[in-house]
C-alpha cells in the first residue's frame, strides 16, 4: 500500500535519510565483494536524494513565509476555470466574507465541451455558496479566446471588458492565476491583469500558482521532493503545495481550521473536475506571490537549459514511455505545448 504525503516536506527527506542509512548499514555488513559494492553504490545514490532533499527544505524555509489576513477587503478573484479560483483563493475568499468583506468571483473562460460550461458553473455557485458569497457576485463573463485558438482582437476587447469590471467593483485585493506556463487561459488571465493595470491604480494584484512545466532546484523545492521521492520503491508518494517560477517570496495565508475546511469542501463539490481528490490534494493553506510586472516582456521561464528542455532532448533519443516513468514532467503550456507562454505572441499575433 502506498503512502502518500500531502503538503509535510520534512517526511519525504526523513524517508530518504532512512533508506540512505539502511543502505549504508548493509554496506557494512556485507561481506566485501559484489553486494557490498552494490549496496555501497545505492547508499551514495539515497545519500544524494536526501541531501537534495535537505536543501529542498532549507528553500521552502527561504522562499515561504507566512501571511495574516485578518481584515476585510474588497477582494475580487479571477479564473478561467471554476476550479481554479477555488484552488487558489477559496480559502481567502470565504475568510474575507466571514469577515465581512466584499467577495466577488469572476470566470473568464466556458468550457467548450457540450454541456459542461452549465454543470461547472452550476457547482462554481454551490462552492462559494459554502463560503457565503451570493449568487450575484459568482460571474461568468467567457471573455477569453477558444482554448487552442490564439486571438489577439479578442483578447483587446477582453482586455476593455476586465477593466471595466475591475472599475466597477473597485477591490482593493485581486488574485488571479499564476503566469507561469501551465495553462494558456491562466497565463492570459494574469497577464490581462497587467495589462490594463496603470500607475495610478491601488489595489494590489496576487498571483496564485497552480502547475506548470517550470522545475528548478532553486525555485520549485517542493516539485523536487515530489521528483526524489519517486524513488522511494514505488512506496511514497509526496503531494507539495505549488511552488513560484523565479524565487519570488510565497506568501502562506494564514487559515483557521474553519476556513480550511470550506476550502475543502468547496473544492469537493466540484463533482466534474474529481471533487474529492482536489479537496484532498489542493486543500492547503492559499498561496501568493506579488503580480511580477515582467509578465508582459518574458515568458514565465526559459526553456533552453531548463529541465523542461532536458526532458524533451531525452524524449527525441530514448522511448518516451521509459523517461515520462523516470523524469515526469507536463511537457509544455497546455494549449501551448510547443513553447512556455509568450505574451506578445498572445497580444499582437505576432509569429
Amino acid at each position: 500500500m502506498k503512502l502518500r504525503v500531502h503538503f509535510r516536506p520534512g517526511v519525504p527527506v526523513a524517508l530518504l535519510t532512512a533508506a540512505a542509512g539502511l543502505f549504508w548499514l548493509l554496506a557494512w555488513a556485507a561481506a566485501p565483494g559484489g553486494l557490498a559494492l552494490a549496496a555501497g553504490a545505492v547508499a551514495v545514490f539515497y545519500s544524494l536524494l536526501a541531501a537534495i532533499g535537505l536543501f529542498a527544505l532549507a528553500r521552502i524555509a527561504r522562499l515561504e513565509r507566512w501571511q495574516d489576513w485578518n481584515e476585510p477587503v474588497r477582494l475580487l478573484i479571477l479564473a478561467p476555470h471554476e476550479d481554479d479560483c477555488t484552488i487558489g483563493a477559496g480559502g481567502v475568499g470565504a475568510r474575507n466574507r466571514r469577515l465581512g468583506g466584499a467577495t466577488r468571483i469572476v470566470y473568464l473562460a466556458a468550457d467548450e465541451a457540450p454541456g459542461m460550461a452549465e454543470r461547472r458553473a452550476a457547482e462554481a455557485r454551490a462552492a462559494w455558496a459554502l463560503a457565503g458569497v451570493p449568487e450575484e457576485d459568482v460571474l461568468h463573463v467567457d471573455l477569453l479566446p477558444p482554448f487552442r485558438h490564439p486571438d489577439p482582437a479578442r483578447l483587446r476587447a477582453a482586455a476593455r471588458a476586465l477593466r471595466r469590471l475591475i472599475d466597477e467593483f473597485a477591490p482593493a485585493v485581486i488574485v488571479v492565476p499564476m503566469f507561469e506556463g501551465g495553462h494558456v487561459h491562466h497565463d492570459m488571465t494574469a497577464a490581462l491583469v497587467a495589462q490594463v493595470r496603470t500607475a495610478g491604480d491601488r489595489f494590489t494584484v496576487l498571483e496564485a500558482p497552480e502547475y506548470g512545466p517550470y522545475t528548478s532546484l532553486l525555485n520549485t523545492p517542493h516539485r523536487i521532493l515530489a521528483l526524489c521521492t519517486r524513488w522511494l520503491f514505488g512506496l511514497v508518494s509526496y503531494y507539495g503545495p505549488p511552488d513560484g517560477v523565479d524565487g519570488r517570496p510565497i506568501l502562506k495565508v494564514r487559515l483557521d481550521a474553519a476556513d480550511l475546511d470550506c476550502k475543502r469542501r468547496m473544492l469537493a463539490t466540484f463533482e466534474s473536475q474529481n471533487g474529492p481528490s482536489l479537496a484532498t490534494t489542493k486543500g492547503y493553506p492559499d498561496r501568493f506571490a506579488q503580480l511580477d510586472p515582467r509578465i508582459l516582456r518574458e515568458p514565465a521561464f526559459a526553456l533552453a537549459g531548463s529541465y523542461l528542455a532536458f526532458v524533451r532532448r531525452a524524449r527525441a533519443v530514448l522511448p518516451p514511455a521509459i523517461v515520462d516513468r523516470l523524469l515526469p514532467v507536463q511537457l509544455g503550456t497546455i494549449g501551448r505545448e510547443h513553447a512556455p507562454t509568450l505574451w506578445s505572441r498572445e497580444w499582437e499575433g505576432t509569429p
